[in-house]
């Protein structure tokens, strides 16, 4: 796998475990790994096997494609994927009202001219 996807996945996991508040510690300890093999994930230096994935969507209640997700547009940079996943995590802790505000408010930045 290339080292881009390797970094989606550890930005994902990463932005995914910071938005429940726990550290590398509570998380490894969660899904019975070791710090030190969870920062290596996070780090992309390591890829995780399914197992392990679907360990950390289940702590993190997040969907496991949300930590495997393709981009679609080009290759985008480790800060771009890190902010993406980050306004993804926020968006999910919205009220349904909140969610709504949020489109609207999105859907006028994108049609803004840059």
């Amino acid at each position: 796998m290339d080292t881009a996807r390797r970094e989606q996945i550890a930005a994902a996991i990463r932005a995914a475990r910071r938005a429940r508040g726990l550290t590398q510690e509570a998380l490894a300890e969660r899904i019975n790994r070791t710090s030190a093999s969870l920062s290596n994930l996070e780090r992309a230096h390591a890829l995780p096997s399914l197992d392990t994935l679907i360990l950390i969507a289940e702590v993190l209640e997040v969907p496991i494609s949300t930590l495997v997700e393709i981009p679609t547009v080009g290759r985008k940079s480790r800060s771009r994927i890190r902010e993406e996943n980050e306004v993804f995590d926020l968006i999910r802790s919205l009220s349904n009202d909140q969610l709504r505000i949020a489109r609207i408010q999105t859907e006028a930045l994108r049609s803004m001219k840059k």
